[in-house]
Order: C-alpha cells, then structure tokens, then sequence
C-alpha cells in the first residue's frame, strides 16, 4: 500500500553504506510497519528514489548523506565523521518515538544511538556487520591499550548495553561481541544472530550465451573465477592473482577481479608486472549488472584472513551461492565462511597459500562434474539458508519485539 509522503515512518534507518542487503531489508520492513526512512550516502541505493522523497511502492523513503570515502584510514574517518554529523542532525529533527535501527558504518554509529537514548529516551536496534575497533587492531596496529582503544571500547559498551537488541551476521561475530559488553542488559537479552541474505529471484545462474556481461567480457567458453567486492587490507588478493599466473597453462580458466579499495591497485601492480594474461581486471559494477556479473562465475573466491577471524562475515559469499557459484574460501579453516562451506558441500576451504589454491581450481577444471554438483548444492543453500524472505522476517519479528512496532499487513 502506497504511504503518504509527510506521514511519520515508523522506523528510522542509518547505514552509511546502505547496499542491497540494507536495501531489501528497508524494503521488508516498510511492507510489515509501515514507511521507513533510510539515510545513506551509497550512491546505488539513492538512485532509487529521490533523495527526500518516498520509494512508494517499497514504503521508503530515501535521504542523502556523505557518502564512504574508500582509501586511507584519515579518508574514511573523514567521511564517517561527515555522516556522523548529518545523522545526529537527522535525527533530532525527528519524534524521538520513533525508533531507530544503526547499522555498523560508520562503525561508532551505536555511539550516537546511546546518546539519542541519553538526552531523549530514543529507542535503538544495532545491526553489526563490522567488528571495530577490532579491525584497526588487527589490520592497522592501533594498540589495544592505546587511549583511543580504550575510549572507543568504553562508547561500545554503553550503547550496546542500552540497546534494546544487538544483531549480528553469525556465531563467531557474536561470540566476539558478546565477550565484550552484557548482553544480559538489553531488551534481548542476548545477541542475535540473522545470516546475510540474498534475494534468490534476483541472483540466480543463468546460461552465459544469455548473459550480455560473459559475452561483453569474453567468458561464454571460459571457466571463470571472480572475486568481486570490496578489496581492502583484510583480503589476500595476491595469493588470487599469483594463482592466476600459474595457472595461465590452463587456456580455458580466466580470473575477474571486479570492485576498489586499497588493494586494487596491488592487483593492477602484480598484473601489470607478472604480464598476466588470464586476468581482467574492473572497477565497481553497477547495481543493475550485478546479477550478470555474479552468474558469469563457475567458482567464486571469498578472502577472509586470519586476524579478521570472529569479526566480519563477507555477505558477497552469499550472493555468489546465490548464483550457483562454487566457493572457494582463501582463508584459516576455524571460520564461518569455512563452516558454511563445509556444512552445504558448495566449494572448498583453501589455505591461503598460492599452491594449494592452484590445485584445486586445476582440479575443478578437470572435474566438471564434481564443480557442476558443488554449483547445485551452492544454489540450494542459497535458497534454503540464506534466502532474503526467511531472514528479513527474522530481522522483523526481532525489532518488533524489542522495539514494539506494530505490524501493518493483514
């Protein structure tokens, strides 16, 4: 049912980097309570609607906001700070009945909900998807007893503690987080756990001579490996790339790495210098040639390296299930990614080691067989685990308890 535009929506959403997951949960909840409103700085998810004005037929409404600078950490604790700032603005300018659901980026975004809380007794729901300042701590030698470390750690506590639920992505994440404030002291009572989601009827295999991305980038004939995302300082990119030049023998396997961050430019550097045939290499892809581009993979390769262990969960890999991908997992085998794997039978858990990952896509390559069933068994955890309806109404009922809202469908 279409919302009018100057009603009240009945839940406030803020996530910085609001792609497809935070899009199509926006979308669900809108359907279950009524409008809500998201302020995000992703330039994808404002393209679908005017900045001020409602999505009606997805019951929300969009507003624009800095958006993420990728690059450096000053870069990105700029344009954090700059959401910061709009957000809090944002939000006071809203009925403090509303209730408000902070996701993780920027990562102290719980702060301002613990601070809404304070001065305005706003309700709030945390959705975590990145692990900080733990991040900083492992990738970028901040000092755990460092004064900012430890200022950082003391905010965390207070506002996951006067939530009233904290969610996150999987076991392990809530393990981590649990260890570090008491659960026991929001509404919860505990954190949750809601697996990434995808929506099935959107990503879904489909044949290459019917997918104008294989065709425009050459792969109908090939047997293509894709890592698409985020290329940032937790993903080992350079295993990837060495494996594409020892496996430039194989004609018929071609790598696409498609997406930004730091690291791209060590992929440009390693191809350029190795004089690497076998890789194509892209920047961000559209939101609309995502489906073409994740289909086009038979394999698709997740990083998680060890010292991000129990603090992110790659959403991507659920796409690439989605698409009928098999995985392979460059990663430490005690992981969720690596547990996933396993557990549905839909890839292979790699070392992060060049030559273990060669012989496996060598072995893939020679086994089609083997690789179309791990394709198969990808597409059915996809539709069976982390299928968006499934999850997205876990995610509802959840905020619908803790939060009270009251459900609009009959």
């Amino acid at each position: 049912m279409s919302k009018q535009r100057n009603s009240q929506p009945a839940l406030l959403i803020l996530n910085q980097m609001a792609g497809p997951i935070t899009w199509e949960l926006a979308e669900d909840l809108g359907k279950q309570f009524g409008a809500v409103a998201l302020l995000t700085g992703h330039p994808d998810t404002l393209a679908k609607g005017s900045t001020t004005n409602s999505a009606d037929s997805a019951g929300v409404l969009l507003y624009a906001a800095a958006p993420y600078q990728r690059g450096s950490f000053p870069r990105r604790a700029w344009s954090w700070l700059r959401y910061l700032v709009q957000a809090f603005f944002w939000l006071w300018r809203r009925p403090r009945q509303i209730p408000v659901l902070l996701f993780s980026n920027p990562p102290m975004l719980c702060w301002l909900g613990w601070l809404m809380a304070v001065l305005r007794g706003q309700r709030y729901a945390v959705m975590v998807h990145d692990i900080y300042p733990d991040v900083l701590i492992r990738l970028a030698g901040f000092s755990e007893g460092g004064a900012l470390v430890r200022v950082w750690r003391w905010l965390n506590r207070r506002a996951y503690q006067r939530a009233e639920i904290v969610l996150t992505l999987g076991e392990d994440m809530a393990a981590t987080l649990g260890s570090q404030f008491k659960p026991r002291k929001t509404r919860a009572g505990a954190v949750e756990v809601v697996y990434p989601w995808v929506d099935t009827a959107r990503i879904k295999p489909m044949t290459k001579a019917a997918n104008w991305f294989a065709r425009q980038h050459g792969q109908v004939d090939k047997l293509t490996v894709l890592y698409a995302g985020n290329m940032g300082l937790g993903h080992d990119l350079e295993t990837m790339v060495e494996a594409a030049r020892q496996l430039q023998d194989l004609p018929q396997v071609h790598f696409i790495f498609a997406g930004s961050g730091p690291k791209w430019s060590v992929v440009q550097e390693m191809v350029r210098e190795g004089d690497i045939a076998n890789v194509t290499l892209l920047g961000w892809q559209p939101e609309e040639a995502l489906p073409f581009m994740l289909a086009t993979a038979e394999i698709a390769l997740v990083s998680l390296e060890d010292e991000l262990q129990g603090l992110a969960v790659p959403s991507k890999s659920i796409f690439a299930l989605a698409a009928g991908s098999a995985l392979l997992v460059v990663a430490p085998a005690a992981n969720e990614l690596a547990h996933w794997t396993r557990r549905f039978g839909c890839g292979a858990v790699v070392a992060p080691r060049t030559g273990e990952l060669v012989k496996v896509i060598r072995q893939l390559a020679a086994q089609p067989d083997v690789l179309s069933a791990m394709r198969q068994r990808a597409r059915r955890a996809a539709e069976t685990e982390f299928a968006r309806s499934g999850n997205t109404l876990r995610v509802a009922t959840l905020l619908q308890t803790c939060l009270g809202l009251r459900s609009q469908t009959r």
